[in-house]
């Protein structure tokens, strides 16, 4: 049938609509709006594509509407898990087989799919590699048979975790620089960490392969994604980057290095080379992509410079610069990697959220003062989305610009007029429990300039990664006298501590509560202390945390608060808004999960004494005398 006719045939089906179901299982849920399908594939795809993603959401049911809900973009993962099961069910199949085809099937359509295209390629190689190993020959197919490069690496990776090794992949295409460029951009794609972390020495070489291009771009991609190897990757790719070798590349991969691992001595002549290409590059290019990716870089690396270099280097690049910020949160630390962002009143700023830690994280802009105000709206809201599809955000005043909420390894842009009024604005996290930790200042101001010569300098924040045998030796003058309490009290909050721990008066019992904790643990700093440091290592029944997949594809992380014959009682965060029975009927399945809520690295930020007066606090039970001046 040609397209001439099928588009003639939908527009006299639709002027006639009457409920039509082309297929036996829309018959199963009662319609919610009238809808003709046709049974042709392509007649069926035609129409569904005219309907927004709410109305698709809404259609009755059917293989074809369940094709579209795997493929449409801007749909929440939940309807991806729906259709997945949904199409294996009708087909005889399983969710991985319906996995593959539908990026099979995405791949077909070009560039426009990408996203959504990314989307699955992340839920294959989050399968268990016992289940992928099962499918290497539609997995090999998916590789060979792949015209977009992302469906190509997806099925790489999804191999490489089969195997639990590149090297019968790596083999089979070193050869072949096309191929193998693919097999080494797969590589950010795995999950296994000690899977990537092996790679090493078999990447950095590449680094310097000039005969073939496309393989030395993808190791430049790859290498950063090997973790243990920050300073070397550095090094090499800021050579690289001065050297004008694949500038864009190397520039893009060094922002993925963490900034605690950034030599100094690199600063100043990699700082150099980005302004001499700045500086080059014609004003109506300067918002590229290219552009502003080298702006940041140059931005973040100003704060590495002595006090008067900074000066006078910062003031230097924002002559040639552009109103964009990139803002990544710290894995497991709960924190925004950017705590001050500069802008000119009324003029346009765009916010680059890139989440690299497990958990998910918005960006809330607010009025001045207004944080706390916010933060605790938010904890008291059902986690239901808004019109914007935006969850956590109170429809206040107050809040002015907001992200939706980003999923680990997800990224979102924020793009806005600054206010005209001049002030601190404020930026936070509005997820329950993370608004009094993670939160920064978007400074509105009139003169950029001088606003940054008016200011102290704020120096870059010492992260110390504690260990146990850091403060062993010290853990006796826990209980010496003159401890700063008070100081304690402001750490506790600040650390987010009060919102999941009940301690004396204070806080909430989300967490274990820390009232007499030191006795119920027969006076041992040195557990205590591991508990905090280790939260993963011993978690009790009370507080494990369980990932419930419902019938409708819906997933619920949280804590089990009751349980009985009939429903879950399920706590997804520190919040009694957050509180919700779930029948067992609706349950599909229920998995354990190992790690805590709590996140690793709490106590990075403090000095060693700031930890024993905290440890001293939570001895006290949260009782902070009110002539503790601290020391």
């Amino acid at each position: 049938m040609s397209l001439l006719r099928i588009r003639r045939t939908i527009s006299i089906l639709i002027l006639s609509a009457t409920l039509t179901a082309s297929v036996s299982h829309a018959a199963e849920e009662p319609a919610k709006k009238p809808l003709f399908l046709p049974k042709s594939p392509v007649a069926a795809a035609y129409v569904l594509a005219r309907l927004s993603n709410k109305e698709l959401i809404e259609a009755p049911r059917s293989e074809f509407v369940y094709v579209a809900l795997l493929q449409r973009a801007g749909l929440d993962r939940k309807y991806r898990v729906e259709a997945l099961d949904a199409l294996a069910k009708a087909r005889n199949t399983d969710p991985i087989a319906e996995l593959i085809a539908g990026i099979a099937a995405l791949d077909k359509k070009g560039e426009d799919s990408a996203p959504v295209l990314r989307e699955l390629a992340t839920m294959l190689t989050q399968k268990a590699p016992a289940d992928l190993a099962k499918k290497r020959e539609d997995l090999e197919k998916l590789v060979a048979e792949s015209e977009s490069a992302l469906a190509r690496q997806a099925g790489y990776a999804a191999i490489v975790t089969a195997d639990g090794s590149i090297e019968k992949p790596w083999q089979s295409v070193e050869t072949e620089s096309a191929k193998f460029a693919d097999l080494l951009l797969s590589i950010p794609l795995i999950r296994d960490n000690a899977l990537r972390a092996g790679l090493y020495a078999k990447l950095q070489p590449l680094l310097d392969k000039s005969d073939a291009e496309d393989v030395r771009r993808a190791a430049m991609t790859a290498i950063v994604a090997v973790p243990g190897h920050d300073v070397e990757n550095f090094n090499a790719l800021a050579t690289l980057a001065k050297a004008g070798t694949e500038r864009a590349i190397a520039v893009a991969s060094l922002q993925r290095i963490p900034r605690k691992s950034w030599p100094t001595e690199q600063a100043e002549p990699l700082l150099a080379s980005l302004m001499t290409y700045l500086k080059e590059v014609p004003d109506d290019q300067r918002t590229g992509p290219d552009a502003v990716s080298a702006f940041q870089l140059a931005s973040d690396l100003v704060a590495l410079l002595p006090a008067d270099k900074s000066k006078e280097a910062g003031k230097a690049l924002r002559a040639v610069g552009v109103s964009v910020f990139v803002i990544r949160t710290i894995h497991e630390q709960m924190l925004y990697d950017k705590t001050l962002l500069v802008v000119e009143a009324g003029k346009p700023v765009e916010i680059i959220l890139i989440n690299e830690d497990a958990m998910p994280h918005n960006l809330v802009i607010v009025a001045p003062g207004a944080v706390e105000e916010v933060g605790k709206s938010a904890e008291k809201m059902a986690p239901e989305p808004d019109a914007q599809g935006r969850i956590h955000v109170p429809a206040s005043p107050k809040v002015l610009f907001a992200t939706k909420m980003v999923d680990g390894g997800q990224q979102t842009k924020l793009s806005f007029t600054a206010p005209t009024e001049p002030g601190d604005y404020q930026y936070v996290c509005t997820f329950p429990g993370h608004w009094m930790r993670m939160q920064g200042v978007l400074a509105v101001v009139t003169d950029v300039e001088a606003y940054l010569a008016s200011r102290p300098a704020t120096p870059e924040p010492k992260v110390t990664e504690w260990k146990l045998a850091d403060l062993a030796p010290d853990l006796e003058k826990v209980g010496a006298p003159g401890r700063n309490l008070a100081g304690a009290k402001e750490n506790f909050a600040k650390l987010a501590c009060v919102q999941c721990h009940k301690l004396g008066k204070e806080g909430y019992a989300y967490g274990p509560d820390l009232t007499d904790v030191i006795k119920r643990m027969k006076n041992d700093r040195s557990a205590l202390l591991t508990e905090i440091l280790e939260p993963s290592k011993v978690i009790t029944d009370r507080y494990k945390n369980y990932v419930f997949e419902l019938n409708d594809g819906e997933e619920l992380v949280g804590m089990i608060a009751k349980e009985d014959a009939e429903s879950v009682t399920v706590q997804t965060g520190p919040s009694d808004a957050l509180i919700q029975p779930v029948k067992k009927a609706i349950i599909k399945k229920r998995d354990l999960q190992s790690s805590s809520m709590m996140p690793m690295g709490l106590l990075n930020m403090l000095t060693k004494e700031q930890i024993l007066d905290l440890l001293a606090y939570i001895e006290a039970s949260g009782n902070a005398p009110a002539h503790d001046h601290g020391h």
